[in-house]
């Protein structure tokens, strides 16, 4: 049995003049064909008349994706068979920006209370890391 993968190409072929079966496949595959860093941050939207078009999140997003437009072609069509030949990036802000990493919750409390003088130390988060680091640095020394 062929994985699905393999039938992609003969089923746009197929399907070709169904654009919108194939800006959905493509939409689908997106992930493989660019990657996860670039497909977090950009959405391909329309294929018509051998063009596809992607939105990005700004223009400088534009700027840098526009060195890459030769690869994503050759990756698309290897992995839908279609014949795009062209790649236009438009600018749409809604797109998602870069994931910011949540902070990560401070350690947990340890057994050995320090006491240090870091009232001077005005955000709350540096300070309480601080001191878990302190008393982390304790506990190991037991």
């Amino acid at each position: 049995m062929k994985p699905l993968a393999t039938l992609l190409p003969d089923l746009c072929r197929q399907y070709a003049a169904d654009g919108q079966w194939t800006e959905q496949v493509a939409a689908a595959l997106w992930k493989e064909i660019v990657g996860e860093h670039l497909a977090r941050r950009t959405r391909p939207v329309e294929i018509s008349r051998s063009r596809l078009v992607v939105l990005v999140p700004s223009s400088s997003w534009k700027r840098q994706l526009r060195a890459l437009r030769g690869e994503i072609v050759s990756r698309l069509n290897q992995a839908l068979g279609t014949e795009i030949s062209r790649v236009a990036f438009r600018i749409d802000s809604t797109v998602e920006q870069e994931p910011r990493t949540p902070p990560s919750a401070p350690p947990a409390k340890r057994s050995t209370p320090v006491a240090l003088p870091l009232q001077g130390i005005a955000d709350e988060e540096l300070r309480s890391r601080i001191q878990a680091a302190a008393a982390a640095c304790l506990d190991r020394r037991k």
